[in-house]
């Protein structure tokens, strides 16, 4: 029964103590209306008590004044023989008839009540008995009166007479005296039970509506007791628990019964919702310890970081230093190819012109042959200077070719530049030195054309002084007018191997432009990886402060 009773809801609970109570007040009307019935009843029959001891009263006042009548004949029928005569004539008078009459009349009028008593009520026989023989006595006396004692009263009649009339007359009179004693002592006792009856019914109805008012009391305090016990007891520990909550004091186990009512599933509910605030704290005390920790290494890391972004953008500023170097560098060198190629084309006018001299010293060979043997000897000596020359000219070629690796180099360390920017310096001495040598072979170019310059005017002046060697001196201007050919040929090929260099160095200067810029954007993109990491390590501050700042409210709920 308990079971059922917790498997049902509060508001079918309610709904049943409302019908009980229903029930009860349904009860209890039902029963009120049974006690107003005996109620009614009793007040039916205590009117008719208290009506029956009106009557009783009354009949009571009867009998006392009968008893006074009755005295009061007596009184008068006492008086002593002397004076019976002279009550004769007071007996003749209307008095004593009229004494008769009114104790007739009483005695009617309380035959009267009786039978009005015994009709509502028949429960005084004895008061009617008593009132019959009263009315036997009175008749009797009555006829005594009428036919003994008026018929002396009017005839005179001697004393013998009266002496016997007045004692009859006597004990008759004590007979109506001692019924209407009777009747006023069975008055007196007939209301005395009434009396006593009627109280005893109060007093029967006042514990009959006592004993319905502890059963009314006794049921609220039960139906109190049970609800408090079935919904208020349940409430109060899970509002004591919420306390505990509130405080984060988090119970370990919610005791759950076997209700299926909404106490029984706030009580179900309640218990799931401690158990997930409890795991929910212990996976926050878990992750906050863990937040913690990887905040404080985040921390070190991106400080770790920091401090290497700002080497690394040290280190790419004054990469970009050496590569503005190098820029410069490759722009001095790209001026001296510049240079070097306006020389070689001016050795190769010159040349051209030293050309036309020789074809004209060619024509007039044969007047001045004995001077074209010194002149074959200087052009002997030229051919030398020439060959030292195309060595230099070779040399410039090689340079322009390692001017040329080198720009690939520079191309490659340029996208290197991040890991190895040392790089750039040794490709910038090589092309330092690569111009330096360039200089040089240009100087020495300068140098040997310098000596064929003075060679051949010596040439001239010889064959001006030696006319006398024109034959040889002519063979001998064929020949230099040959190696002249070959050094016009080397000048040339010269001159194309300085443009080459010249566009190199323009291509190694566009290059290194592009070097730097790549460079400047590389740093700038440093600079923002330094602000980065410093943004980074604000952020691992935050998470790491933030990590505590968890730790410490989850410290708060105890599980």
């Amino acid at each position: 029964m308990s079971t059922y009773l917790l498997s049902l809801r509060i508001g079918t609970k309610l709904l049943l103590a409302f019908l009980v109570l229903i029930a009860a007040c349904g009860a209890t009307l039902n029963q009120g209306l049974q006690t107003l019935d005996v109620y009614q009843t009793e007040f039916e029959a205590f009117d008719r008590r208290f009506n029956r001891i009106s009557d009783i009263k009354e009949i009571k006042t009867n009998v006392a004044m009968l008893h006074q009548l009755l005295l009061q004949h007596l009184s008068q029928q006492s008086a002593s023989v002397n004076s019976r005569l002279n009550a004769i004539q007071p007996l003749q008078t209307p008095q004593p008839i009229q004494n008769i009459q009114s104790m007739q009349g009483l005695l009617d009028e309380n035959t009267l009540i009786v039978q009005r008593v015994q009709d509502s009520q028949g429960n005084l026989p004895e008061v009617a008995m008593l009132i019959m023989e009263l009315q036997e006595a009175r008749a009797t006396h009555q006829q005594y009166f009428q036919t003994e004692v008026i018929p002396l009263s009017g005839v005179g009649q001697q004393d013998a007479r009266w002496q016997q009339v007045s004692s009859k007359g006597s004990a008759l009179n004590d007979l109506l005296v001692q019924k209407v004693v009777a009747l006023e002592r069975l008055t007196e006792r007939l209301m005395q039970q009434s009396k006593a009856q009627v109280e005893q019914e109060f007093i029967v109805l006042k514990q009959r509506l006592t004993q319905f008012s502890l059963l009314m009391v006794g049921s609220g305090i039960l139906l109190a007791f049970l609800l408090s016990r079935h919904i208020a007891a349940p409430l109060a520990r899970l509002a004591s628990m919420a306390e505990q909550i509130g405080r984060g004091e988090i119970p370990k186990e919610v005791p759950v019964d076997d209700r299926r009512d909404e106490v029984g599933r706030l009580t179900a509910a309640f218990a799931t919702m401690s158990n997930y605030l409890r795991e929910l704290v212990l996976d926050l005390n878990e992750s906050t310890s863990v937040l913690a920790a990887s905040g404080e290494e985040i921390l070190a890391v991106t400080n770790q970081v920091a401090t290497s972004t700002q080497e690394t953008a040290t280190a790419i500023s004054e990469i970009v230093t050496t590569v503005a170097e190098v820029k410069q560098t490759a722009t001095l060198s790209g001026t001296k190819s510049q240079e070097v190629m306006e020389s070689a084309e001016l050795t190769k006018q010159e040349t051209i012109r030293g050309r036309s001299a020789v074809q004209e010293t060619l024509n007039n060979m044969e007047r001045i042959c004995q001077q074209m043997q010194s002149v074959a000897d200087s052009i002997v000596r030229l051919g030398e200077q020439s060959q030292a020359i195309g060595e230099i000219v070779a040399a410039v070629g090689d340079l322009a070719e390692q001017s040329n690796l080198l720009g690939v180099n520079a191309s490659i360390e340029a996208v290197k530049a991040g890991e190895a920017g040392k790089g750039f310096s040794v490709v910038a001495q090589e092309v330092k030195a690569l111009a330096d040598q360039s200089k040089q072979a240009t100087t020495q170019v300068r140098s040997i054309l310098g000596e064929i310059q003075r060679a051949l005017t010596k040439t001239v002046l010889l064959a001006e002084q030696s006319s006398k060697t024109v034959e040889s001196g002519f063979e001998r201007a064929r020949q230099a007018g040959h190696a002249i050919q070959t050094l016009s040929d080397r000048i040339d090929e010269s001159t194309g191997v300085a443009m080459q260099i010249a566009a190199c160095s323009q291509q190694q200067k566009i290059g290194m432009d592009q070097i730097a810029q790549a460079m400047e954007s590389i740093r700038q993109a440093s600079q923002d990886n330094v602000v980065g990491a410093r943004q980074v390590d604000v952020a691992a501050r935050s998470l790491n402060q933030l990590g505590l700042k968890l730790q410490h409210i989850a410290k708060k709920f105890s599980v």
